[in-house]
This record gives structure tokens, sequence and C-alpha cells, in this order.
């Protein structure tokens, strides 16, 4: 020892183990606080009431889903399972992006510009921070089909009315579901306006396991649900000779279940639809003036049964058939190609009882729609459509996850970047102090 030792005050350094407990309890504490905080952003899993794929086609599809409780809710959507990155709004809430999103039981959104023949994965937010996937925990997927014009069907589609329980007064912002075992669920929605009635075209039923479109007999057993947009419902089991249209108007009474499979009819509704009332000429579809989205449009009508038809379709390109009505009087036509965008006529010349020339013209017009899809068959105007031919385009459809409408979701969370940091600058701070 020096003489200088005596006079020269020496640093006190604090023992390392003092120093790595120190370090320890400040990490736990950090921990502790971030880590919580971390974990209670975080989305909670349910289940919900009813979700459903419905209208699928190559390039879009639309999501049916139904809660115990009102709520709002929206779709997340993206090629990699997980990594959703998309988001769509429910279909009520289309016309109000800048407000608060409403509550609602019955929800429908739909996902549009998606690739033919693509795998999707998608999840259920709701409002206070739910996310609904299945019950296994996983998100639900689907797989558009390809797009395959040529194996479109020449069916009559499924058509009818819907009116209250005082048979006065029509049904309205209710909801269609049809249903054929094996394939993708088709639905359309009765709006606000109308008198209660609504179409569905068949000529799109893909099957959940092929993606191809299904071919249906006249003995296939076809579910129609009615649902309100208070989630009461009711079912009717029918075939597809039944359908075109149902045989009686239908009035709504909860939780009852109808048949049609049976001879007899057995709804208590008197309103008769018509198919070939009086054995007379008619067009049913498309009606006069009607505008329709789409390429393709239905021409469907009644005639004596076993008739023979001259069909014209005058547009810029002339289109001449010659068909037969069935056994009860209906006939349908399907054009051979698409018609262009623009107003057309149609003229159809039979024979009468008598024997007489008879002449019916109807007037019509195709009308651009959003999308690729062009496949719609049925009218835009006083009748009911498929959904996926008519929702526009929510213009937050491709927003990005991470802006503020998108809601949290489980994973990592920023919090953790800061513990992070924080634990290597006290780990570094008390190494200092260590040594």
């Amino acid at each position: 020892m020096i003489y200088s030792d005596f006079y020269v005050p020496r640093e006190n350094k604090l023992p390392t183990v003092i120093g790595f407990l120190f370090i320890f309890f400040i990490s736990v504490i950090f921990s502790r606080f971030f880590l919580g905080l971390a974990g209670s952003s975080k989305a909670s899993l349910k289940v919900a009431k009813r979700v459903e794929i419905v209208n699928l086609s190559p390039t879009q599809t639309s999501i049916f889903w139904q809660t115990d409780q009102k709520e709002s809710g929206w779709v997340l959507y993206g090629e990699a399972e997980n990594k959703e990155n998309k988001i769509v709004l429910d279909e009520k809430d289309l016309n109000n992006l800048d407000e608060k999103k409403g509550k609602y039981l019955i929800h429908l959104a739909t996902l549009k510009e998606l690739t033919p023949g693509k795998k999707y994965f998608f999840k259920i937010v709701t409002d206070n921070n739910q996310i609904i996937v299945q019950p296994d925990g996983n998100p639900f997927n689907f797989i558009t089909p390809q797009s395959n014009l040529s194996s479109l069907q020449n069916i009559s589609p499924a058509f009818g009315k819907v009116l209250r329980s005082n048979s006065v007064d029509p049904l309205t912002n209710s909801y269609i579901i049809l249903s054929v075992k094996g394939g993708y669920s088709l639905l359309t929605r009765i709006k606000s306006e109308g008198d209660g009635s609504w179409l569905i075209p068949l000529n799109q039923i893909y099957g959940k396991d092929s993606q191809n479109i299904l071919t249906i007999s006249n003995k296939d057993k076809i579910i129609i649900e009615i649902i309100t947009s208070e989630g009461e419902g009711l079912t009717i089991t029918t075939v597809k000779s039944k359908i075109s249209p149902l045989p009686q108007t239908i009035v709504f009474t909860k939780d009852k279940n109808f048949s049609f499979v049976e001879k007899d009819n057995v709804l208590s509704a008197t309103a008769n639809l018509g198919t070939a009332n009086n054995n007379q000429t008619e067009i049913l579809y498309p009606k006069e003036g009607t505008l329709i989205p789409g390429s393709i449009p239905l021409i469907k009508g009644t005639a004596i049964p076993l008739t023979k038809l001259e069909i014209t379709v005058n547009s810029k390109k002339t289109y001449s058939a010659v068909i037969t009505s069935d056994n009860e009087g209906n006939w349908s036509y399907l054009l051979p190609e698409d018609l262009e965008l623009g107003p057309h006529t149609i003229v159809i010349k039979t024979k009468d009882k008598e024997g007489k020339q008879v002449t019916i013209k109807r007037s019509f017009t195709m009308i651009a729609q959003q999308g690729n899809e062009g496949r719609v068959l049925g009218t835009a105007t006083g009748e009911p459509t498929i959904i996926f031919t008519i929702t526009p385009i929510p213009p937050v459809s491709t927003t990005p996850l991470n802006v503020t409408t998108t809601p949290p979701v489980s994973g990592s969370n920023f919090l953790g970047t800061i513990f992070g940091s924080l634990s290597l600058i006290i780990i570094g701070g008390g190494i200092l102090l260590a040594f």
C-alpha cells in the first residue's frame, strides 16, 4: 500500500450478485406491467350462432353470419392463413362509411375481385373486439371455383312471394337462403321496397367438395329458409320441380316448417303465383323495361302445354330459336352467348287454343355490373336478385390491416418491443454498476 491510498477515496462497486438480483427484480416488474397491457389488447375468440359461405362464384362470394345479440361486425380476409389483410364491411354499413357502424343480428358481407381457383381465409370481427372463427380456433376458408362458362345450366330459377302474418303486407328486410345437399347455398335479400317477391337463379350452385357446378334433378330435395332481420325464420322443404315458382304465396309464421314434397300442398296461403294460368301465353321474365346487370338474361314464360314457340331476341345481333313448352306450359330460353350492354327486344310467336297467331314483345336493357362475374339471371328492378350481383364494392375492401378501422387481432404487440428495449437498457446499466 502506497502513501496516497490513505487519502485518495476508492470507488465503491456494487457486488456482482446484488447487481444481477437488482436486474432480475426490475425485469420481473416491467414484464408483468407491459405484458399485462399487451395481453389486454388482444382480441378474444368466439363462435357465432351461424356462419355460412353463400353465392360462391369464381370472382366473389358472400359471408352470411348470425349473432345471438345485436352487434356490428366486418370480415377480414386474405390468401394466407392468419395473415388476413383486407377488410369488407357489413352490406348495411356500406353507405355510412363515415358514421358509426350499426348493430344487427343478421349480417352479410361480399368479398369481390377474387381470383378463380384460389384458396382464401377469413375471420369475422365484432365491435367488442372479438374474433369469430371455427370451433377449433382456425379461420374459415373456401376455394373459388375455376371460371367455366360452358358448364352453366339452362335451368329455371326459384322464385316466390312472402307475406307477413296478416296475409296482406309483404315481408321485407329479410333473407332467402336456398340450399341443396352438397352445394354452397344461394342467398337473396328482400329489401324494404317491393311486394315481397324474390328470385334466385339456380344455374351456378357449386359443390363444396369439387367446386364444380352441381346438376340438380327434378326430384332433388331443396331447402329454402326465410330469415327476418330480427332473426326469426321458417323452413320450406321442396323439390326442384316445385320451385319455379313455389305453388303458393308463403305467409310468414315464425319457426314453422312447410313442405311441398308431397302431392298435396300444405301451405295455408291462397295467392297463386301462376305459371300457365288458363293456358295463356306470357313472358314472365324479364319484366317490361327491366334493367338487368350481367351478360345473359333469364328468358322464361308460359304457353299452352307442348306448344312450339318462335323466339327472337333483337339487338345488334339477332338470335332466333324454336322451343317447346313442357307438360305444364312452362318454357325458358338461354342465349348462346353474352349480350352487349344496351336495349334489347324479345319477340315470341306462337298459337292460342283456337290456332290463331299470338305475338308478344318485351323490352329490357343490359347494364354494367361491378366485378368480372357476369352470369347473373334475373331482374334488377322490381324483383330481388342475388346479392353478389348488385352490392357495390366497398371503398375499404382492400384496406390494410394496420389502419384505424381495422380491429386489433391476436399476435405480436408493439409493447413487446418497448419491453425488450427497456430490458436491454436495464441489463446494460446493471452490468456497468456491477463492473
